[in-house]
Formats: structure tokens, C-alpha cells, sequence
């Protein structure tokens, strides 16, 4: 007896589309969306008053230090004979490597206290033991908390544009270098996320989390700088010379600088503007140059990718073990 025999309706399965399952998985924004951590973290934040008070003092921070050195700058170039071409180039270099510096420094401040408390304000509020009940797995609960919080961060780079945008009025900056500064933002804005969670993770209480993601932090940016700049000062008064030394020595100073964010911008501008060079260079602190290296912000990059992929890992595999 057929179906419609028997007044029945019945639903047939929709037909698969062959490369349907492929392409959700190339599509990256639509699995964050089917995040419930991602979309509860993003309207719990966006609903309140304080991202918008730190999105306005950000903006507010970098719109003013702007403002006084383009007044400085008019003032002296005014001084010296009018905007010629070439000022006016180096005033749009001098606002656009202000704005990537300044940037940096404000995401150092304000992502790991996005994340810090990501996992210990879960145990304060003694909910982590229902989150861990759901079917919510360990992996979607961290990369929510993390996506969440990089999301916003996105947001703070993203209104920065029309304040870097005076620099490509006035010349001297090309793609190569809002690529490569953009990299950078991004890249460090997800590394210090995903070091607070990390920390969160391990952590009871989120005033220690938040402690120690600031002093790693801080102990990674001030600490390596002084070894790279004692091996330079060391190595100027040394007398030995051999090309294997000198190599070594080359490689370590090298790293070092690749992983600090300030030197490492500093310097891959500088390589720029010196030798027209976005990507090797043979500047190096020790020896004649006939070695050739990655600019710093190609092994910045790579390096804190890697870290931000360990961490992640390691935060998984701690929220996952129950505790003892």
C-alpha cells in the first residue's frame, strides 16, 4: 500500500549536497556563531557600559597622542620651509608608526584582563562544575572564551583605521606596511588572550590570573630587551671576532628582538624605510652583513602563532582533567 494511501504525510530526508559538509567547515565565522559561549560572552559585554567606556578612552588615547605630534611636527616643518613632499612623508611614517606602537601598548594592557578571568570567575561563581555538566565540550568553552574576547579586540584595531588612514594622507606608508602592522596587532592581540586564559586556567582566583598574566607579560618585554641590549653592549668591547661567534651571537640578538612586539615593529620599519626590504635584510648587530635574515616581524608572527597553538592546547587539556 503506497503512502498517500494511507493519509499519511510523511518528510523525506533533505537531499545531501555534495560539498555541504566541506564548506562548513571553510566557514569559520558561522562555527563561531554556533558558539553559545562566543554569543553569550559578546552580548554580556557589548550590553554593559564598559566596553564602550574602554573603546572610548582607547580611541580617545590614541586620537591625542596623534594630535600632538601632528601639531609638533606642522609646527617644525612650518619652521623649516613648508610641507615638501619628503616631510610631509616622514610626518605620515612618524603618525602611522605612532599609532601601531601606541596600539600595541593599550592591547598589552587590556587583553589579558579580558581573559584572565575566564575560567577562575566561573569557579568564584561556582558554575564551572555546570558548565563541565552540559554538553558543552572543553574545547568550545575555552575557544569561546577566547574568540569572545579577541572579537572585541578586533573591534578596538578595526576603529583604529580611520586614525592610521591620516598617515596614507600625507605618504610614505604602503600596503606592505599596514599588512605586516596588521599581522602583528592581530596576532599579539590573540597571544595575550590566550595567555590570560592560560593562566586562568591554572589559577583559583582571578586577582592572581590577572597578576600573573601582567608580570609574564611584562617580564617578556622588558627582561628580554635588557639581555639582547647587555649581549650587544658586552660583545662591543670583545675582541674576538670569529665568523662562527659572530653568527651565534647574530641568531640570539636576532631572537630576542623578534620577540619583543616593540622592538620587533621598531626595527622591521626601520629595515623598511633604510633598505626598502619588507621581508630579509642583512643589518645585522654583529659581523659585515653578508648574512641574510627574516625581518622581525616574519619570526614575531610565526613564534607567537606557535605559542598562541601550545597554549590553547595545554588550556584544553587542563580545563578537561577533573579536579583532584
Amino acid at each position: 500500500m503506497s503512502v498517500e494511501s494511507q493519509g499519511t504525510d510523511l518528510e523525506l530526508p533533505a537531499p545531501v549536497v555534495p560539498g555541504k559538509r566541506a564548506m562548513n567547515w571553510l566557514n569559520p565565522f558561522r562555527r563561531m556563531l554556533d558558539n553559545p559561549v562566543i554569543l553569550k560572552e559578546l552580548r554580556g559585554r557589548m550590553r554593559g557600559r564598559q566596553a564602550f567606556i574602554l573603546l572610548t578612552v582607547y580611541l580617545g588615547l590614541i586620537a591625542l597622542l596623534i594630535g600632538i605630534i601632528y601639531a609638533v611636527l606642522a609646527d617644525q616643518t612650518s619652521y623649516y620651509g613648508g610641507w615638501d613632499p619628503s616631510l610631509r612623508q616622514t610626518v605620515g611614517k612618524v603618525i602611522f608608526a605612532a599609532v601601531v606602537l601606541l596600539e600595541l601598548l593599550l592591547i598589552s594592557f587590556i587583553a589579558p584582563g579580558l581573559t584572565a578571568g575566564a575560567i577562575t570567575a566561573e569557579r568564584e561563581r561556582q558554575t564551572f562544575d555546570l558548565l563541565r555538566t552540559t554538553l558543552l565540550s572543553a574545547r568550545s568553552l575555552v575557544l569561546g572564551k577566547l574568540g569572545s574576547a579577541s572579537t572585541y579586540l578586533f573591534l578596538l584595531i578595526l576603529t583604529a583605521l580611520p586614525i592610521q588612514s591620516l598617515a596614507f594622507l600625507l605618504g610614505g606608508v604602503g600596503i606592505g606596511e599596514l599588512v605586516a602592522s596588521s599581522l602583528m596587532l592581530v596576532v599579539t592581540a590573540v597571544y595575550y588572550c590566550a595567555l590570560g586564559i592560560f593562566f586562568s586556567s591554572f589559577m583559583k582566583r582571578t586577582l592572581t590570573a590577572t597578576v600573573t598574566s601582567y608580570g609574564a607579560i611584562l617580564l617578556s618585554i622588558v627582561f628580554i630587551a635588557v639581555i639582547g641590549f647587555v649581549t650587544v653592549y658586552l660583545e662591543a668591547w670583545s675582541t674576538d671576532t670569529k665568523p662562527v661567534r659572530e653568527y651565534m651571537l647574530n641568531i640570539l640578538v636576532w631572537f630576542l628582538i623578534s620577540t619583543n612586539p616593540f622592538l620587533s615593529a621598531i626595527l622591521s620599519e626601520t629595515i623598511l624605510v633604510d633598505e626598502q626590504s619588507l621581508f630579509l635584510t642583512n643589518s645585522l648587530p654583529f659581523g659585515n652583513g653578508n648574512t641574510y635574515f627574516p625581518s622581525p616581524w616574519i619570526t614575531y608572527v610565526l613564534l607567537y602563532v606557535l605559542l598562541t597553538i601550545l597554549m590553547i592546547f595545554i588550556t584544553i587539556r587542563r580545563v578537561k582533567r577533573p579536579d583532584r
